[in-house]
């Protein structure tokens, strides 16, 4: 049976990372490389066997996925970028010129994994499962080009995880007073000039200042993507809002969480039956 890229575990990385970190992934998809048919025609490598190899192929979709989240979760720069280079640099077999060459770039880019993946864990750790599945489907519309719904996801992430901080906090004032709240009207629960009753002191405190003006401006741009009218979502605003969105998201300071609760029982299986059919990334 010929191999097929994992869309149903790429396109759930954030997820799938929940149990399984990636490490061991590229281990486990690298594990026979040296008996892939573009190694097995000589000493240089095969190129048109290598471009249309299933297994290489989809190992390199697994590195730009991975790569990307990385990005988002704002690992370490440097390492990003080699990880982007290297990544480029496996997509050409003439550059690559024999097996030496693809085993050394596979090497340093499980190297660079080693280095980041700790501190990645710790940030991917910070969301449940149902919410690493929605950033996940942001990713997945800003790969495919669909800037509004990138936008939507993600911001709807980001009013989950409030109502749920204020939940949390005060569940009878949260169902007697916001429950029926847009992200709009919840976000001027924060205002110093909103809300100046003593029950609402609580509340008021949960929201760490620096995010106030963020949380107003993901607002805006989703309001922006749910009724464009004249405004136009690009690339570069859908970009920037899902970095502002995972901000919020991956800081402790919002995460109201116990450690039970962020434990994934099984990736690709929690809501399975909510599940849709998962989006081919653009760049496979």
């Amino acid at each position: 049976m010929t191999e097929q890229p994992e869309y149903d575990k790429i396109n759930q990385l954030l997820h799938f990372m929940k149990t399984e970190r990636f490490s061991r992934t590229l281990t486990d998809r690298t594990r026979d490389q040296r008996k892939w048919c573009p190694f097995k025609h000589g000493k240089r490598i095969d190129g048109v066997c290598y471009l249309m190899n299933p297994s290489v192929q989809n190992l390199l979709v697994w590195m730009r996925k991975y790569t990307t989240c990385c990005e988002f979760l704002d690992a370490n720069r440097y390492s990003i970028e080699e990880m982007k280079a290297l990544s480029l640099r496996l997509q050409h077999p003439e550059i690559l010129n024999d097996y030496k060459s693809y085993h050394d770039a596979i090497g340093r880019f499980k190297t660079l994994v080693d280095f980041i993946e700790p501190h990645i864990a710790t940030k991917i750790d910070q969301m449940t499962c149902q919410e690493s599945i929605q950033m996940d489907e942001a990713l997945v519309c800003f790969e495919n080009y669909s800037f509004y719904a990138s936008v939507i996801m993600a911001v709807s992430a980001v009013e989950s995880r409030i109502v749920e901080l204020m939940k949390r906090r005060n569940k009878t004032l949260y169902n007697s007073t916001f429950y029926k709240f847009t992200l709009g009207q919840l976000i001027q629960v924060f205002d110093d000039n909103m809300y100046k009753e003593t029950k609402y002191a609580g509340v008021k405190k949960l929201l760490p200042a620096k995010h106030k003006p963020l949380i107003a401006l993901l607002n805006q741009y989703r309001v922006f993507s749910t009724h464009p009218k004249e405004e136009v979502i690009t690339a570069q605003i859908a970009e920037a809002v899902l970095h502002l969105s995972f901000s919020f998201m991956i800081d402790p300071m919002t995460s109201p969480y116990q450690k039970k609760e962020l434990n994934c029982r099984s990736p690709r299986q929690t809501n399975a039956g909510d599940s849709q059919p998962a989006l081919r990334p653009v760049n496979a």
